[in-house]
């Protein structure tokens, strides 16, 4: 379970849903909206990257600066259960072993609540 893998505190996650296409026109506009969710203090950031249906080499490199932002504010990057064109772009250049990648077909935002904590913000980025 993700809960199991991080500490999870209520203040600084956020939970992405990333869906369409990351490539040069969308790439910096992700690294935007996310980079506002850093600078909130939201530092433990899921990305649920299941619906990305392309990622090219500027995708690549704005989630590399994304994981550098993160480690720069002392939290974490977790991306879950990434599409297939999302996987093998990410293990072509070895950025597999980089990133926590966390695969789990049953996989639902509503895990890294309990009863006892508020509701992890979630935003929807939709790329076309």
């Amino acid at each position: 379970m993700l809960t199991d893998s991080i500490p999870i505190d209520p203040k600084r996650i956020q939970l992405f849903e990333i869906i369409g296409r990351i490539d040069t026109n969308s790439a910096m506009q992700m690294t935007h909206t996310i980079q506002k969710a850093i600078m909130s203090g939201r530092t433990q950031l899921v990305l649920d990257m299941n619906n990305v249906e392309y990622i090219n080499s500027a995708g690549l490199r704005e989630l590399v600066q994304i994981f550098k932002r993160v480690q720069q504010a002392g939290g974490i990057l977790i991306l879950v259960n990434p599409s297939e064109y999302v996987r093998k772009p990410l293990e072509l250049v070895g950025l597999d072993s980089v990133f926590t990648i966390y695969m789990d077909p049953l996989w639902d935002a509503s895990r890294l609540t309990t009863p006892s904590l508020p509701a992890v913000p979630r935003q929807m980025c939709y790329y076309a």
